[in-house]
């Protein structure tokens, strides 16, 4: 029995060391310093440093504590706190005897003010019912349950001191904190305050105080105050440990600096005070002795109803003084009113009147700068009750430098904003009336980033009414603004437009749709643009939002417009068109126009003008994705389609867009396009097929058009048709964008019956050259036969060459735009053919020359019929001018067995023919020239001049011969050369061989004709 006994008193005595051992760790200062560190750094986004923390059974000490967050700093030396800590830990009773920081910093400089806030979303009690909205002054017919007025009463007010009961018993002897607080920031001033607490006296049955001096010092250019002081008397009784009977503060603030060097002065005094009866508050502010803000309330126990009144009379010059350096914007507002709240339907509620002015509005938002002076009336008695806001009365009227708006509740009305539902007493009676009286356009501007909007003010007016527990907006008088103009940048947009605007709305707890029935655009009596279009969405989480509409724009007048260039050369044209959206987690939008009846001036070439159908079909990836796109294009002119059709993505990441596209079609027939291309790149509008789309000479260009893009756009087209006469079949490649270069790639074109075209190229872009725009490309042409391209170029002449040619190019240009990229081509172009006809010496001499070779055919005749009976031998030519004749019919056709011809463009742009060689079988022919180039001027309009040598053989050498214009050695396949000029003029639309046509015909009369027939007849002559 002693054994057990020793063993049982050997364990509890390990147990009381143990517990010992333990307490003396646990008050050990070093134990607790690792405790608190760890705590500490547990703490999510906070940074923590401590030095050394000792707690005793009376004291706390904590030294050398730093800790950072969200960019506030506190750096604390020392405190020392005297209190038990037994009973705090385990009575919760807190007795200070004494407290005790000096030297602390507050370092505010980087506090981030982004933080995000937490809401409180109450929801309804389960299981209940929504219960029936009544416009008497319980704002409820009945409660659902008989203790849900009281809750209700908790809900809307318990009373100031029903949340000051303290957790655990305070008494509170003394307290001495002293310490520095660095503003952060603020309009360009910096500042510092220290800050002074000292008081004690806190218990059970006294009346304690705290005195509080705040001085703080700012610094910074400019600023209207440099130095505030605020010294305040916090006071608090409490008749139990934990609860007060009164609190109050009474502050006096005082602001002194440039601007005021006398000083200004606020003062502050607010009183709770509870008594058997109930509660009663004061709030008082005044500045210089003039009354700024005054709040009385009281709240009874027996009824537990807050009643109380309110009156305003203030401006920013008494609170602009103490805003640390803050900018406030300049205003004044006088009002007065009252407030309530019932226990019985938990409904609080205010009323009053409200007049203020506000200027400089910017120092609460920038985009509000352009608002400048306004001046507010307002009067309302608005009643809420958990979710539920009931308007007895709003009036609002609003004003600049005349009436700007007015809006006014034109019968009781209740709104839910948890479900969304509103009622009202008569919902056959209108809501609220809102009116625009003159609302000035220039306010929208800063919202517009980069767009500038000018002109009369906006003025209109509109009805809200009571609809399917919902609101209707209807128009009682159109929305209008007249003279309204719209630059971007700086530069002009549209320009004295009239604006009118029906604008419907419908708001119920199942969604809400916007119409716009119509917006119309006017300038100078004509119709611009109209839209008809609505948007919705249906209540609810993830429910898409949709819109439709039409549009119609006057083509002419919209041209007119700057954003157009303000002139046209239209006459007539609309475009017209439909669009529907679907906009969610993945946007869909399909829309369709169409362009018709284009007429030009009659200044301007005359021509049937196309017509145009397109749609465009979009969907939007979500996140940011890729967008997809399909444009279906018709274009018709004179009967016949060119049909295209355009699919592929958009994506933009980091700056740049990428595209990836196709463009098919069956059938495009360019002159049908050119008049839109003409129209879309700015340059005046033809129809004339044989026309470059020259521009006038524009400023280089910083960037080139596609900045920003990259990609491919990859082409396959059955049929290009030019002038009705040339075609190109199976044309196909690609358009590649790459690190701010074009490339054209792979391009294939069949050409004619076997004919073949490959065409590469590129096109880059120097900013630091005045002719920024360079290009190079490389053309390969088989079994070509250029008669079409001819007859397309000019269709009243016979085609200049026929027969099937091989081309082979290197081009290469530099331009200081891109319209002109064409007209600066430069280099060299072979051109070979093993057979054909050649037109390009339409020599005709003159009628009397002809006649005369007639003539002498018919002596030829007589000649021949002498011959026989003399028996003298006749000449195969009959004279000069059957020999003239026989030669210009020679020149133009030539049927040639080789054709060769090396053309090229010089630094001049001029067009030189290097070397022009034809063998046919009785002529060759070669030679050279140019095409002198004249800017503005298209190509087939410019002058040409050429020079040609013939060598001739057989019966062609035997007419030049008789002529006396060929030499007489001929080379060694026979040819000899003729001695005649053959030099052509004129352009390449009109070649002009006359100098030719002179010649021969001089040659044709420098003999009588009736002379040589006299000498056949009697047998002179040849």
């Amino acid at each position: 029995m002693k054994k057990p006994l020793r063993l049982l008193l050997l364990a509890l005595g390990v147990a009381v060391v143990l517990v010992l051992i333990a307490g003396g760790l646990a008050l050990h200062s070093g134990v607790q310093t690792w405790a608190a560190r760890r705590a500490l750094a547990a703490q999510p986004g906070m940074k923590a440093r401590l030095g050394q923390l000792s707690a005793g059974f009376r004291t706390v000490e904590l030294a050398d504590l730093h800790f950072e967050q969200d960019g506030a700093t506190i750096t604390l030396p020392s405190l020392r706190a005297e209190l038990s800590v037994v009973d705090a830990g385990l009575n919760q009773k807190v007795r200070v005897r004494r407290l005790v920081a000096r030297g602390w910093t507050l370092d505010l400089s980087r506090y981030a003010t982004g933080v995000p806030i937490r809401r409180t979303v109450l929801t309804p009690p389960p299981g209940g019912r929504a219960r029936e909205f009544s416009f008497l002054p319980s704002a409820y017919a009945a409660a659902a349950t008989p203790g849900a007025a009281a809750t209700a009463v908790a809900r809307v007010f318990e009373g100031v001191f029903a949340g000051t009961v303290l957790p655990m018993e305070l008494t509170l002897d003394g307290v001495e904190l002293e310490g520095d607080v660095i503003l952060p920031p603020a309009s360009g001033a910096t500042g510092r305050a220290h800050i002074t607490i000292t008081g004690g006296g806190f218990a059970a049955g006294r009346e304690g105080a705290l005195d509080v001096a705040v001085t703080v010092a700012l610094t910074g250019a400019d600023l209207p105050v440099n130095a505030v002081t605020i010294r305040s008397r916090l006071t608090a009784a409490m008749d139990t440990p934990r609860t007060f009977t009164r609190l109050a503060a009474k502050s006096e603030a005082a602001a002194t600096g440039p601007q005021f060097p006398r000083g200004v002065r606020l003062a502050a005094e607010s009183i709770a005070a509870r008594d058997a009866a109930g509660e009663n508050y004061a709030l008082n502010l005044s500045g210089d002795g003039r009354p700024l803000v005054a709040v009385r309330a009281t709240w009874p126990k027996a009824s537990r109803r807050l009643d109380g009144t309110w009156k305003l009379d203030l401006a920013d010059a008494d609170l602009a003084p103490f805003a640390l350096g803050v900018a406030l914007p300049i205003f004044t507002a006088t009002g007065a009113g009252r407030f309530d709240s019932d226990p019985m339907t938990g409904e609080t509620r205010a009323a009053g009147k409200l007049d203020a002015t506000a200027d400089k509005l910017a120092a609460l938002r920038p985009e509000l700068a352009a608002v400048g002076a306004v001046k507010l009336a307002a009067e309302f008695d608005l009643a809420r009750r958990g979710d539920v806001t009931r308007v007895e009365r709003l009036a609002l009227a609003l004003a600049g430098a005349q009436p700007v708006l007015r809006a006014e509740s034109l019968q009781p009305f209740a709104l839910n904003a948890r479900t969304g539902a509103l009622d009202a007493a008569d919902p056959a009676r209108p809501l609220l009336a809102l009116t625009l009286e003159d609302v000035p356009l220039a306010w929208a501007g800063p919202w517009l980033g980069d767009l500038a909007v000018s002109g009369g003010g906006l003025r209109g007016e509109l009805v809200a009414t009571a609809h399917a527990g919902g609101v209707t907006l209807r128009p009682k008088r159109p929305l209008t603004a007249g003279g309204v103009a719209l630059t971007q940048s700086g530069r002009s947009v549209l320009h004295a437009v009239e604006v009118a605007l029906a604008v419907a709305a419908d708001y119920t707890p199942q969604g809400w749709q916007v119409e716009l029935a119509p917006l119309t655009l006017t300038s100078a009596g004509k119709n611009l643009i109209s839209l008809d279009a609505r948007a919705g969405r249906l209540a609810g989480r993830d429910q898409p939002l949709k819109a439709t509409g039409k549009f119609f724009a006057h083509v002419p007048a919209v041209l007119a417009q700057p954003l157009a260039g303000g002139a046209s050369g239209l006459t007539r044209g609309e475009l017209a068109g439909s669009f529907v959206a679907t906009l969610d987690a993945q946007d869909d939008v399909e829309a369709s126009f169409a362009l018709t009846d284009l007429a030009a001036d009659p200044k301007l070439p005359a021509a049937e003008w196309p017509t145009l159908n397109a749609s465009v079909r979009a969907t939007f990836a979500p996140k940011g994705g890729p967008i997809s796109l399909r444009v279906p294009l018709l274009l018709e002119r004179g009967g016949r389609k060119s049909d295209l059709i355009v699919t592929g993505t958009v994506l933009s990441t980091a700056g740049v867009t990428n595209l990836n596209a196709q463009l098919a079609g069956n059938l495009l027939v360019v002159e049908d396009a050119l008049p839109l291309l003409a129209f879309a790149s700015n340059a005046p509008p033809t129809t004339d097929a044989k026309s470059s789309l020259a521009t006038a000479p524009a400023a280089p260009a910083t960037l080139p058009p596609w900045a920003g893009w990259s990609g491919q756009i990859s082409f396959a087209l059955k049929k290009i048709l030019y002038a009705d006469a040339f075609a190109a079949s199976d044309v196909s490649g690609a358009l590649r964008l790459d690190a701010g270069v074009v490339q054209l790639e792979r391009v294939r074109a069949g050409l004619g019956d076997g004919g073949e075209a490959k065409v590469s190229g590129r096109l880059g872009f120097d900013a630091k050259s005045p002719a920024p725009f360079t290009w190079a490309a490389d053309l390969a042409i088989s079994e070509f036969n250029p008669a079409s391209l001819f007859r397309a170029l000019n269709p009243g002449r016979p085609p200049t060459v026929e027969g099937r040619f091989a081309v082979a190019s290197k081009l290469a240009g530099q331009s200081p735009t891109l319209a002109e990229l064409a007209a600066t081509a430069r280099g060299d172009f072979q051109l070979t053919s093993k057979g054909g006809v050649f037109r390009g010496l339409p020599v005709g001499v003159a009628s009397k020359v002809e006649s005369v070779g007639k003539l002498a055919a018919g002596a030829a005749k007589v000649g021949s019929l002498i011959s026989a009976v003399t028996g003298k031998k006749e000449t195969a030519i009959a004279n000069r001018a059957q020999a003239v004749a026989e030669i210009s019919q020679l020149f133009s056709p030539i049927a040639y067995d080789q054709l060769s011809v090396v053309l090229g463009r010089d630094a001049a742009l001029n067009t030189v023919v290097k070397d022009f060689t034809l063998i046919a079988p009785e002529v060759r022919l070669s030679g050279g020239g140019e095409v002198a180039h004249r800017p503005g001027t298209k190509l087939l309009a410019q002058a040409l001049a050429m020079e040609f040598t013939l060598r001739a053989r057989g019966h062609t050498a035997e007419l030049l011969k008789y002529l006396d214009r060929l030499d007489a050695a001929p080379d060694e396949l026979g040819y000899a050369a003729c001695t005649l000029p053959l030099r052509i003029g004129g352009t390449l639309d009109q070649p002009d061989a006359s100098e030719i046509a002179r010649a021969l015909t001089a040659l044709a009369v420098e003999k009588s004709g009736a002379t040589e027939l006299f000498n056949k007849l009697i047998g002179g002559g040849k």
